[in-house]
């Protein structure tokens, strides 16, 4: 089932809660969805999911973003942004080489960059800390970039480590309360529907308002809980996924087979929520997807297309016999 637009979620809900105190006043005494559960534990139910969506925006647009911005700055933006450690080490071999005269097997030894990737980050100053301290070993005074030294370089990894620490375990707490946010609110088929969340309560005040009222104005008046496009479904499209050497996974999928709506491939794996465009004429028919850092034990949680609303507009099944690309 697609989902409905997280802008829309709350004046729905706000919207069938207006039409619950009608039907209160119409009816003279509180309707009960059932025992114990009536308007003020639905309006409870309904702060609960603002205050955890109100907390996921918060470290989507604020604490996630500051995070990220801090840990990059160590780091440096670009080589040449001499505020990062990634314009000092640029700078370290020549200095060696220089010192040391190219000949000396330090000189020779010196640590390649690599992928410069986030989750490398750290590794790749170690490599550079435990070189540094061996040209240190052999050379007096010992080495210095300028003023850039190799303690400078070291408090640079421990900032730099604190602050990755923070960025994944704030990411694990967004995975957590995207999960927790989705289950309080419950757009999901009624097999997996959480019977306490809100939509749940929503269908059944439906149903017993069309029961208690039938072919009433209260009745007929009922807001909608899903928009029109959730009741035919959503469609399925074939894609395959394969482990690349050396971490990573590759997905691929036949474009030619995708909805005119897609804009958005979704990718879930546990608490990695991935997204990348949909290309409308991409090599071969084949749009081939490759995710950084993202190891598939079993299986993916999900795989779907999405439209420029967020609604899933269709979803994958997996085909092994899709080829690689030509």
């Amino acid at each position: 089932m697609p989902r409905i637009v997280e802008a829309d979620r709350l004046p729905m809900v706000d919207g069938n809660i207006n039409h619950y105190g009608e039907a209160n006043t119409i009816h003279g005494t509180p309707v009960e969805l059932v025992t114990g559960f009536g308007l003020p534990q639905l309006l409870l139910l309904r702060d609960q999911y603002q205050a955890k969506a109100d907390a996921i925006r918060e470290l989507e647009e604020t604490t996630l973003p500051v995070l990220r911005a801090e840990r990059d700055a160590i780091w440096g933006v670009s080589p040449t942004d001499d505020q990062g450690v990634w314009f000092w080490l640029t700078q370290y071999k020549n200095l060696v080489k220089v010192r040391l005269g190219a000949r000396h097997p330090l000189a020779r030894t010196i640590p390649n960059f690599g992928d410069v990737v986030i989750y490398r980050y750290a590794g790749i100053i170690q490599q550079f800390l435990d070189h540094w301290a061996r040209v240190n070993a052999a050379l007096t005074p010992d080495m210095t970039l300028g003023a850039f030294t190799i303690t400078t370089l070291q408090t640079a990894l421990t900032n730099l480590q604190a602050k990755l620490t923070a960025v994944s375990a704030g990411e694990s707490e967004l995975a957590l309360f995207r999960e927790e946010r989705e289950q309080l609110f419950g757009d999901e088929t009624e097999e997996e529907r959480d019977p306490t969340s809100l939509v749940a309560r929503l269908a059944l005040y439906h149903g017993i308002i069309q029961t208690m009222f039938p072919n009433q104005p209260l009745s007929d008046s009922l807001p909608d809980i899903f928009p029109p496009e959730s009741s035919s479904g959503s469609t399925t499209f074939a894609f395959n996924w394969s482990v690349q050497a050396g971490g990573g996974t590759k997905t691929k999928i036949v474009a030619t087979s995708l909805p005119y709506s897609s804009a958005t491939v979704f990718l879930k794996k546990g608490i990695e929520e991935r997204t990348a465009p949909v290309h409308s004429n991409p090599p071969g028919g084949i749009q081939v997807n490759e995710w950084p850092a993202l190891t598939i034990i079993d299986e993916l949680d999900q795989f779907e297309l999405r439209n420029n609303s967020g609604l899933t507009v269709a979803t994958g099944n997996r085909d092994e016999s899709l080829p690689e690309p030509a």
